[in-house]
């Protein structure tokens, strides 16, 4: 995940970020987090679902992120929490001197390069009997209408010849048994795994947004690039994205938004 650069998104991700958050709802559920209970969110953005978790348990609750400018907005919108810290880790390498009950990855997965390396680090900075709860968009049409609506990038002539030097930055498995065996893989028993279906009915400004604060930070990244990005090809890029998510809409002017997502939660025995 280190090559991901989330800084220029910080202060707008967590108003645009609806999906996300209606996941996250679901996933906290599954996790059933109990009061006194130590909580490591991991991947925790600008923290808005970090402060949930502070207000569920009154354990030590911590969250770590790569990006300076999430932790920064993080901890400038928690300072009424007196049992919450942040920390710029990257998941791949991090080490902290305490162990946690829970381990919360909302919608972070799926930016990780080496993710049994991240699953291996959860494992040993879980208590005996600790637990980890994951969500993710999951598959290679992850989202039916993002993916189509790149289809218009990959054949477009002003955005063909750069884009065929995009590198897919994300991590995706295709079924619930694979993500099932990635954890058993690295020592955990699975409690609760489930690929769903998800539907929701959105604006074009809403779905844009979505795509903004997620899709968009791997699509038009230059890290996952082999040539350079001009001004030029981005702006088409997006105007070219948001024509294909309008042609999506129905006659009322909503967009069915669809998701393929993983929800997991294991268990360290």
């Amino acid at each position: 995940m280190s090559e991901v650069n989330f800084n220029s998104k910080a202060f707008t991700y967590a108003k645009n970020s609806l999906v996300q958050k209606s996941a996250s709802e679901i996933l906290l559920n599954l996790l059933s987090i109990q009061p006194g209970e130590d909580v490591l969110d991991l991947g925790c953005g600008p923290g808005h679902i970090t402060k949930k978790i502070a207000q569920i348990t009154d354990g030590n609750v911590m969250g770590i992120d790569i990006s300076p400018g999430m932790i920064e907005q993080a901890v400038s919108s928690s300072q009424e929490f007196t049992n919450l810290t942040y920390s710029v880790m990257d998941a791949e390498n991090f080490e902290l001197p305490v162990n946690f009950d829970v381990i919360v990855c909302n919608s972070t997965l799926q930016w990780f390069q080496k993710p049994e390396k991240v699953l291996t680090r959860c494992f040993n900075a879980l208590k005996p009997g600790g637990r980890i709860g994951v969500q993710a968009p999951a598959t290679q049409l992850y989202c039916p209408n993002f993916v189509e609506a790149i289809e218009k990038i990959r054949m477009h002539p002003y955005t063909r010849e750069i884009f065929k030097h995009f590198e897919n930055p994300w991590f995706f498995l295709e079924s619930r048994e694979e993500y099932e065996q990635l954890f058993r893989n690295c020592g955990f028993d699975i409690i609760y795994s489930e690929l769903r279906d998800e539907s929701n009915l959105f604006s074009l400004e809403q779905v844009y947004k979505i795509y903004q604060s997620g899709a968009e930070n791997g699509y038009l990244n230059q890290s996952f690039y082999k040539v350079t990005l001009t001004d030029d090809y981005i702006n088409i890029f997006r105007e070219l994205v948001k024509e294909a998510i309008k042609e999506q809409s129905d006659n009322s002017g909503m967009i069915d938004l669809k998701f393929k997502r993983i929800y997991i939660t294991a268990k360290k025995q």
